[in-house]
């Protein structure tokens, strides 16, 4: 018996593409399709199903996937999430992987890693797309055995702060002039806080910060 799936994603065709992908060979059966976040909540809370296959990015939920993540998590702590997503971004897969995602495939991907990614859930093994698994290959000085897996908790909070003032829109030395620290000080937290996370470009910097929507240091007390 084909297990009983609800797919979330705001775009009709992602899911149509998605309905296909898993139904050609009877791996699932589409029990509901949400196209917001509220209307995803709404509709777990409604119909049994086996597994909840979702977009990483829906508006709605304040915009936020990780948030969503979390609050599907606490509400169906057993259910086995796949998300798809485009985002292209190491510390936020490891983001995602930490609220419990047991599958992971990004949507420029080959079609065929869906149904492949879903089976390997349903057998409660972890499934990491090609494109997901070459972008975590990349060097990151936290190591998964330790529980922080290169996410948000492995930051010190000075790096924290460095980060978060950066993507606002602050080089290093105004970093330096505005927390009072000097500008190796500032430029090796900047450092340090990229190779923890994985994160090699500036651009992987703001996105990951936005995505996390994070508070802005002044507001958070964060330590000079």
């Amino acid at each position: 018996m084909a297990y009983r799936v609800i797919l979330a994603d705001d775009h009709p065709v992602v899911l149509k593409g998605l309905t296909l992908a898993l139904t050609k060979d009877r791996v699932a059966e589409v029990v509901g399709e949400a196209q917001s976040p509220n209307a995803l909540l709404s509709l777990l809370g409604e119909t049994a199903c086996d597994a909840l296959v979702t977009d990483f990015s829906m508006p709605g939920h304040e915009d936020d996937g990780l948030r969503l993540l979390a609050e599907v998590k606490r509400r169906h702590p057993t259910l086995p999430t796949m998300v798809i997503t485009t985002v292209v971004n190491p510390a936020l897969y490891r983001e995602m992987l930490a609220t419990g995602v047991m599958a992971l495939v990004g949507k420029t991907g080959d079609a065929r890693e869906i149904p492949e990614a879903f089976v390997s859930m349903m057998s409660q093994s972890v499934y990491l797309g090609s494109s997901v698994r070459e972008l975590l290959r990349r060097p990151s000085r936290v190591s998964a055995r330790d529980g922080s897996w290169g996410t948000l908790t492995a930051l010190s909070p000075r790096e924290l702060e460095v980060l978060q003032l950066f993507a606002a829109g602050q080089n290093v030395s105004e970093i330096a002039r505005a927390t009072g620290r000097g500008l190796s000080t500032v430029s090796q937290q900047k450092t340090n806080a990229m190779r923890k996370l994985g994160l090699g470009t500036d651009t992987e910097v703001y996105e990951y910060v936005d995505y996390l929507q994070l508070p802005k240091p002044s507001d958070s007390g964060s330590p000079r």
